[in-house]
């Protein structure tokens, strides 16, 4: 007999044989089925070959005004990080029919750029191939793995499956609907002592294309769950709940399982119009009643993908989420994204340092010096105005404005641009790994 934290499985010689047989012919089925996906990876799909990502660098205000223009004028231009301010870069993905035209106009005026990701297709092969090799013993054995991309009912039906196994310390919650009508649900953990204790709230997939971060999310959740030998988790459980949403914006996360074109899909899916021209979902992180639409970064046309909503909680998902967070005795708050490598506290509307600006960083920076620990991945730490780009309506600064929530972050994970969006998943285990330690050390530092 083998066990684990989890399972108990107990083998005869027959069975044995049977369960090989059945893997054997599973594994069979397995490897056909991925010649079939590969075949037509190479033959079916190539929306995206020869599309590449350019990472930009204005070096004066006149170059980021003419970045701006530019992008004003093609608003369906697909922005991997937007522009803000003199020498931060700017990353776009684009067409290949496109590419040597903007060339031309950096150059015309002096933009350093570089070619980031030389041939998108090709970045989106490498995912796609990466996850079937580690989809092969879950399939076999009806798992839920830890190292793949996981698809929503997969995730759901492993969170279900968590909270009747560990029902002494963990329990579903539901916030509500989707605009399509799935339960937003998520997975509270606690150390199972029946005291209630203040929150430590993380939910991931805010922006569905950000395949990583709910595998993040889930990593870290179920380390909490099952690891009974890490004192620091222990430590954790003991002063807070924590409460797990791996999968805020389910429909457009779902979306983006459903064919190659839809992989790099950010918003919701809720329809809007402009002008009779039909758009799909809003940005849910520039929905949030604070400050909203009082920055750069945010749009008022529905084809943009940065674009706000016609109003504050226009997206029901966020609407959903906003009224929960009231409900609890919030102490931290965490909002999961990719990629870039940053730790980030509000403000994110304006360069103005907040009130608590200095115990937020202090907080930010355990946690970037605990993810550097494993694999030496280094995070900024700082307001998004002031490393990245400014942001109104997220949800950091809403529940720091309207919560009270001084320990509130949005996090970008793993990587700096090499794959950006598209992380192969042997990316998700040391995600996990630095990401759970970083965790831990920034909530235990917390006054």
């Amino acid at each position: 007999a083998t066990t684990n934290a989890r399972y108990s499985i107990s083998f005869t010689k027959s069975s044995y044989q049977e369960l090989v047989y059945q893997f054997d012919a599973k594994m069979k089925m397995k490897i056909f089925f991925c010649f079939i996906v590969s075949f037509f990876i190479v033959k079916a799909y190539e929306e995206f070959r020869g599309n590449q990502v350019l990472r930009i660098i204005p070096s004066n205000d006149v170059q980021l005004k003419v970045l701006k223009k530019w992008i004003s004028s093609n608003p369906l231009v697909d922005l991997w990080k937007e522009p803000s301010a003199p020498g931060h870069v700017v990353d776009i993905h684009m067409p290949k029919g496109k590419i040597s035209s903007f060339e031309k106009l950096l150059t015309a005026h002096g933009i350093s750029y570089n070619i980031m990701v030389p041939d998108v297709e090709d970045l989106l092969n490498e995912e796609e191939l990466s996850n079937m090799k580690n989809s092969f013993s879950a399939y076999a054995f009806n798992a839920f793995d830890y190292n793949k991309f996981n698809d929503w009912p997969e995730i759901r039906r492993e969170l279900e499956n968590l909270v009747s196994i560990y029902s002494s310390k963990a329990s579903l919650f539901n916030v509500g609907k989707t605009y399509k009508g799935e339960e937003q649900i998520g997975i509270k953990v606690t150390n199972g002592d029946g005291r209630s204790k203040p929150v430590v709230w993380i939910d991931g997939g805010i922006h569905a294309r950000e395949w990583i971060s709910p595998a993040t999310v889930m990593y870290f959740m179920n380390k909490m769950l099952i690891d009974q030998t890490d004192r620091r988790v222990s430590q954790a459980l003991a002063k807070y709940d924590f409460f797990f949403m791996p999968v805020f914006n389910i429909d457009g996360y779902k979306y983006t399982f459903t064919g190659r074109q839809a992989r790099l899909w950010r918003k919701t899916r809720k329809p809007y119009s402009w002008y009779q021209f039909p758009c799909k979902g809003a940005d849910p992180n520039r929905n949030w009643d604070s400050h909203w639409d009082e920055a750069i970064g945010t749009s008022d046309f529905c084809m943009y993908e940065n674009y706000r909503g016609p109003k504050p909680f226009s997206e029901v998902e966020v609407a959903n989420v906003a009224r929960f967070l009231k409900t609890l005795n919030l102490k931290s708050y965490w909002n999961v994204h990719a990629y870039g490598q940053y730790v980030l506290y509000p403000w994110s509307w304006t360069k103005k340092p907040a009130p608590e600006a200095a115990q937020m960083k202090n907080v930010g920076d355990v946690f970037a010096a605990a993810a550097r620990l494993r694999y030496g991945t280094l995070y900024q730490v700082g307001q998004p105005a002031d490393i990245l780009y400014a942001v109104s309506g997220g949800s950091i600064d809403y529940t720091y404005e309207k919560l009270d929530v001084v320990y509130s972050y949005a996090l970008e994970l793993r990587d700096t641009g090499r794959y950006g969006f598209v992380l192969p998943a042997n990316q998700i285990q040391p995600s996990g790994e630095e990401t759970s330690d970083a965790f831990l050390a920034a909530v235990l530092a917390m006054k």
